[in-house]
């Protein structure tokens, strides 16, 4: 690092603290971050760190958008864990948290995306938040976003009194570029593909599957209801009949 680099980064660090002592305004704190993202080293993690939690929700985008630029030249495990951490933080506010979820899917792979899985499966994440995890791992290419979403559309009921959860995650699943998703969601009631955090109720959760099956495609979820309907599962059997009359009374075939 060159003489007039360090000298930049000393300056930016210098007016961050003056900041968060609240002696400098917010306002100031911001620009030297965005000076950090062009010449910051490992030297200003630690108050980029403090920045990220600070009750300022431009610092904390900012702070967000430092780390990660500093994380490409100098990777730092510690920045990792300030970025996971904002993330799963549920009393940040949601800008903040979507920040660090931007950030942190500039500087990690699908294999280290734990903290975004998290945000989904999380029935306290509000949908916005949830909205920029999953862009997140799609620009990440995660490879079972349609799993997550069945997971979020499926055991969202008891804390999601209003369905906004279940609603969003149906959306998403229809707009979701996956042929096999219904090949999925058919393999998941079977048991051969099994949902990673809780088993489906064996009572209730295919019946729910059928009825998210035809939501999201309901003229290609007619193959799969006709296999169903010979299931030995009594519930799997009733719940694939009654979809497969109604859509029949809608006019919708094979």
């Amino acid at each position: 690092m060159g003489l007039l680099t360090r000298f930049r980064e000393s300056s930016a660090i210098r007016l961050i603290e003056a900041s968060l002592h609240q002696t400098k305004p917010p306002e100031q704190a911001v620009s030297a971050m965005r000076n950090l993202c062009e010449c910051g080293s490992e030297r200003a993690v630690p108050i980029l760190r403090d920045a990220l939690f600070q009750d300022n929700v431009a610092l904390q985008i900012q702070a967000a958008r430092a780390l990660a630029a500093i994380h490409k030249r100098c990777p730092d495990v510690h920045i990792l864990e300030a970025l996971n951490g904002a993330v799963l933080h549920e009393r940040q506010t949601a800008q903040a948290r979507q920040a660090a979820i931007e950030s942190l899917t500039e500087v990690i792979d699908y294999r280290h995306a734990g903290s975004l899985v998290e945000v989904l499966k999380s029935n306290r994440s509000p949908v916005n938040v949830r909205a920029s995890a999953l862009r997140g791992l799609k620009r990440l290419h995660y490879p079972e976003i349609a799993e997550r979403l069945v997971e979020s559309a499926t055991f969202a009921k008891r804390l999601d009194p209003q369905g906004e959860i279940r609603k969003w995650a149906t959306r998403e699943l229809i707009a979701l570029d996956d042929r096999d998703k219904l090949t999925k969601m058919f393999e998941i009631i079977h048991g051969r593909r099994l949902l990673r955090y809780r088993p489906l109720n064996p009572d209730t959760g295919p019946a729910d599957l059928i009825a998210l099956m035809v939501q999201i495609d309901p003229k290609l979820s007619v193959k799969f209801l006709h296999e169903l309907v010979e299931d030995d599962n009594p519930t799997v059997h009733t719940a694939a009949d009654e979809a497969l009359a109604q859509l029949r009374e809608r006019g919708i075939h094979a």
